[in-house]
């Protein structure tokens, strides 16, 4: 039995962070119901690169969930929608603050109609403040929760979503076992802003000892030789973590630079100018053989095309590739030795609104207006030629 086996979760959300928290769950064993509006479904779904009508996103996101199509701006929708949440577990939405309410799902009516049901609302400045209602991306939040400060840079990954996602997952855990003591569900407010203030809490400490400016390198963010990334003689990027003494002091000793032993931590320019060159004194390889002798965290940086095929990355299993020969991911991590299995397939906008619908006694609203799948072409033609 998965951990939460028996658990049905109700998904309103769209783009990344909402269904990736359906998607977590899923892993560990919920049953995920994705109500999708009718004409084009969740975004991810077209999101590039796209194979086969099937986007590589939504693979990742949207296998292994059931998809139901309804337009809750529609009665029928709003009543089959209410089926469901009869029987729900949980109920996961990322609107902007107030849109449930508007289409009549207000969750503290909810909570009265539902009281065991955890409803986690996701929204990008959660739903108190000044800026509750402003629109944002992940890019915005991060801007305004500093994550972006020290290097001034476009992040490399989506910080604020992501972390935003496990937020919201460890939430609604945390929810459901004190319903297990007390009876009663939860409502449950994650702001993607409040993720991008959480993940930037080494820069808070850094803050502690003095204001920094924006470009102002931080610690563990390129200020420290010890702790950076340099470029080698053939071009590629190698990253330095001889953040303690001991590992310090096997770098200098292997790089024949024992003048640098007490300077792990200066941020004068002459070190950092010393240590760019000597990095680039020897290729990556070069590097990589000199420095392995001895226990010195280092590694090259790798494309995502290099980091599949890392012997490491193949031995944890996490990266998997579907039916559909697009990517999924496997849960990220392990339990009693055992990976979660990674979604298997993708299903069609709507697919299950009629087996669902009639699982929750909502069967006579399948084909009413706002109820019900879109025209596929994919699905035509199948049936046409088979």
């Amino acid at each position: 039995m998965a951990p939460l086996s028996g658990l049905l979760v109700v998904d309103l959300s769209r783009h990344l962070p909402g269904p990736l928290t359906a998607r977590l769950l899923a892993d560990l064993g919920a049953r995920v119901v994705k109500v999708e509006e009718p004409t084009n479904g969740d975004p991810v779904r077209l999101s590039p690169p796209v194979r086969e009508g099937v986007s590589a996103l939504g693979a990742i996101l949207l296998a292994g969930v059931e998809s139901v199509a309804l337009d809750l701006k529609s009665e029928a929708g709003r009543e089959a929608l209410e089926k469901l949440l009869a029987g729900a577990d949980v109920l996961i939405e990322s609107f902007r603050p107030g849109t449930l309410a508007r289409l009549g799902f207000p969750p503290e009516e909810l909570r009265k109609r539902h009281p065991r049901l955890v409803i986690g609302s996701l929204s990008g400045w959660g739903t108190t403040g000044p800026y509750a209602a402003r629109a944002g991306h992940d890019l915005t939040y991060q801007a305004v929760a500093g994550t972006l400060a020290s290097t001034a840079a476009m992040p490399g990954v989506q910080t604020a979503d992501l972390i935003g996602a496990w937020s919201l997952v460890s939430s609604i855990l945390a929810a459901l076992l004190e319903r297990e003591r007390t009876g009663q569900g939860k409502v449950v407010d994650v702001a993607l802003l409040d993720a991008g203030l959480h993940a930037n809490l080494t820069a808070w400490a850094a803050e502690a000892g003095g204001r920094k400016a924006v470009g102002e390198r931080l610690p563990l963010t390129g200020a420290l030789p010890c702790y950076n990334v340099y470029e080698t003689a053939d071009g590629r990027k190698l990253a330095l973590g001889a953040l303690e003494p001991h590992f310090w002091e096997r770098f200098c000793r292997l790089a024949g630079r024992p003048d640098l032993l007490r300077r792990p931590y200066s941020q004068s320019l002459r070190v950092r100018r010393a240590m760019r060159e000597l990095i680039r004194g020897r290729t990556l390889q070069e590097w990589m053989t000199l420095l392995g002798q001895e226990d010195v965290p280092v590694e090259p940086i790798l494309s995502a095309a290099e980091a599949k095929e890392h012997p490491q990355v193949l031995e944890r299993g996490v990266l998997a590739t579907g039916p559909d020969r697009l990517p999924r991911l496997a849960f990220p991590a392990k339990l009693d030795g055992e990976r979660p299995a990674a979604g298997g397939k993708v299903p069609e906008l709507g697919e299950q609104t009629r087996a669902v619908l009639e699982e929750f006694g909502a069967a006579d609203l399948d084909g009413a207006p706002g109820v019900g799948r879109r025209f596929s072409f994919k699905r035509w033609l199948r049936k046409v030629l088979f």
